[in-house]
């Protein structure tokens, strides 16, 4: 929980024969992330980016056909089964892929023409049923329209507020306009006029937002058919593309398995040579490597032994080993939270990703995420509301990123619920259950020294990880003179004990030596911190650094600033967290708020129906508002006050091989 996964750098020598099959069990295990050699600072490594880019580019366009089949077939992809193992071989088996895509193709494309025809047919007969349909309601002869030779006639739904604009714009032009029946909120329109003023009428027309409807013309072979006609042709293509439909339904089964195994080859052939793109073939063995979790190791290194017949030759950095290498090769960042806490691991991420040697704060930042919320949003009802939002989210989305907002969403409804018994509030009334703790607006300032106390525990926790990632990186000099590390902490320990003492006793800490020990000497330290840090190196490792920097006098000014921002910094982290509070304060106040605007209404005409409706739409309100200001403010507290001091980051993110 507070580590990240241990890793290990696994290298695989496979002949050509069985690089199919290890691809297969690599991309269905998930587990193998691909090292990529231009990212790495070891140009001892003899590895040399190999892959054929044409080959690479024609099988992604074999890819793209199958989709357009899948489409045509209506076949989710994600639904077929590629856990074959036969072997494939990108170079060799292209030849018979195109192929057999081409049969498949042929045997599909003429019944998705023939269904794609009658939809299309379908489709114009309908238009042309709907247009015979509106001039037939409005009483029109097409055949006597389409003998005036010397005029211009549209017909067209019009607005019914825009006939008087029609009207205007034609003014000028001599016309007809005839309005007939309303359609909904429009009018069907007829317009005449001269064919030489047909652009001036168009242009009208189209200011007036006039949707034209199509007046049939007769063929010279056919005439226009009837209205019943066109309903039974309709009704007749309708029965052609069901008998189509279930034509295409039974090539589909017949060709489901020799599309599943064409497409296994094509993914299996893409993967290979994206393979090919990052790691070295020498002759007709490839060399793969990447990063895997260290327990997963022995799995991996059973199921390609034993389904290569032991043909593969395979090679592991123990974590020891990688732990000494990880500054020079970058090692992925796998977490490994519980699952109510992986959710927070993107909130985590969009600061940053942690390096392989940081601690994971993911546990730090839900807790205390959590905690804040429950705080200011502390409300049985609003509580409850929110895990039934989230638990909707959740179980309905398919979306990953859906289904964690709806975790995060219940988890923080179920710390509001929790804080809502503590303050007795149920929907802002606070008379309906007794406060478990205390009311936040009867006690104010106490409410504001819980929210900082609080502030300090996090700020002090931030510190000791700061300490433990810069041990973890080697860095003595920030973890033990810098501001944030073993000197600032014992500073801010020492502040957070006179504080406590005048809280407790209501006097002033007057002891010198206790003074000096807890605020001077830190502050000295970090003042010093480049030259005790250069007597430190002389002393333990021999190293002839000269303990003074060159320009003196920069220095001394630098570290002057240093340690002024130093204590400022402190005290404004600290005072920061008492938003928690003020937060807290503002959604009780939003109930005041709305209670009084509900009073004010209860007093009229249907007060009660008034009164619940204000209710119930403040509160709506305060959910939606409160609920969303309030995760922004947490969020800016855990990067700017949390994350700041200990999180380094420049991390890459564990992404496994897969189809």
């Amino acid at each position: 929980m507070f580590r990240l996964a241990r890793m290990a750098k696994i290298d695989l020598q496979v002949p050509q024969d069985h690089v199919a099959k290890t691809t297969s069990i690599i991309a269905n295990l998930k587990i193998l992330h691909l090292m990529n050699i231009r990212k790495t600072r070891v140009g001892e490594m003899d590895l040399e980016s190999h892959t054929d880019m044409n080959l690479l580019s024609k099988y992604i366009e074999l890819k793209g056909r199958l989709e357009k089949i899948f489409l045509w077939l209506e076949i989710d992809p994600e639904n077929l089964s590629l856990t074959s193992e036969e072997d494939v071989n990108p170079h060799k088996d292209i030849i018979s892929i195109d192929q057999e895509i081409q049969h498949l193709e042929k045997e599909i494309s003429g019944l998705v023409k023939e269904v794609e025809a009658q939809e299309k047919t379908r489709k114009e007969k309908e238009q042309l049923l709907r247009q015979l349909e509106m001039l037939s309601s409005a009483g029109v002869d097409i055949n006597q329209i389409h003998g005036c030779r010397f005029l211009y006639v549209a017909a067209g739904l019009i607005p019914a507020e825009n006939l008087d604009r029609l009207e205007f714009s034609l003014s000028d032009v001599y016309h007809l306009l005839l309005p007939s029946n309303p359609i909904g909120s429009r009018r069907l329109v007829f317009v005449f006029g001269s064919r030489k003023d047909r652009e001036k009428i168009d242009k009208a027309l189209k200011s007036a937002y006039f949707e034209k409807i199509e007046i049939p013309r007769q063929d010279q072979d056919s005439e226009i058919p009837s209205i019943q006609s066109l309903r039974g042709q309709i009704q007749e293509l309708e029965m052609q593309k069901s008998v189509a439909r279930k034509n295409l339904e039974k090539v589909k089964k017949e060709l489901e398995q020799r599309l599943r195994e064409v497409t296994r080859k094509v993914l299996l052939s893409v993967a290979i040579l994206e393979i090919g793109k990052s790691y070295d073939k020498v002759g007709r063995v490839y060399h793969i490597a990447g990063w895997v979790p260290q327990d997963v190791v022995p799995s991996l290194e059973k199921k390609v032994l034993e389904a290569t017949n032991y043909q593969v030759k395979i090679s592991v950095l123990s974590s020891n080993v990688m732990w000494q290498v990880g500054d020079l090769l970058k090692i992925p960042t796998c977490f490994q939270n519980p699952f109510l806490l992986k959710p927070f691991e993107k909130l985590v991420s969009e600061y940053g990703i942690p390096s392989y040697k940081e601690v994971d704060p993911t546990f730090f930042f839900a807790l205390s995420f959590l905690f804040m919320f429950g705080v200011m949003f502390g409300d049985v009802g609003h509580g409850l509301a929110l895990i039934l939002m989230g638990l909707f989210a959740f179980k309905k989305s398919t979306k990953q990123n859906m289904q964690d907002l709806g975790l995060i969403i219940m988890e923080c409804g179920i710390m509001s619920t929790i804080f809502g018994f503590l303050y007795g509030s149920v929907f802002g009334f606070e008379h309906l259950i007794p406060p478990l703790w205390f009311n936040p607006m009867e006690n104010i300032y106490y409410f504001m020294k819980v929210t900082v106390g609080f502030g300090m525990i996090i700020i002090s926790i931030a510190l000791i990880l700061n300490i433990i990632n810069s041990i973890k990186h080697s860095d003595y000099e920030r973890g033990i003179f810098g501001e944030f590390g073993i000197m600032g902490l014992v500073f801010y320990w020492g502040c957070v004990g006179l504080v406590l003492f005048y809280l407790t006793t209501g006097k002033f800490l007057a002891n010198f030596g206790y003074l000096f020990m807890i605020l001077f000497l830190p502050l000295l330290a970090i003042f010093l911190r480049e030259p005790l840090f250069n007597l430190y190196n002389r002393l333990v490792f021999k190293k002839k650094h000269p303990i003074l920097p060159k320009n003196i006098g920069i220095y001394l000014m630098e570290s002057l600033i240093e340690v002024g921002d130093t204590v400022i910094g402190f005290l404004s982290n600290t005072v920061s967290f008492i938003r928690v509070s003020a937060f807290a304060l503002a959604h009780a106040g939003l109930f005041l708020a709305v209670f009084a605007l509900a009073n004010t209404l209860q007093g009229l005409k249907g007060g009660i129906f008034w009164y619940w409706l204000i209710m119930l739409i403040g509160n709506i309100g305060i959910i939606a508002i409160e609920g969303l200001v309030v995760s922004i403010q947490i969020i800016r507290l855990e990067y700017y006050e949390f994350f700041s001091k200990f999180f380094k980051g420049g991390g890459e993110i564990y992404k496994p091989l897969r189809i």
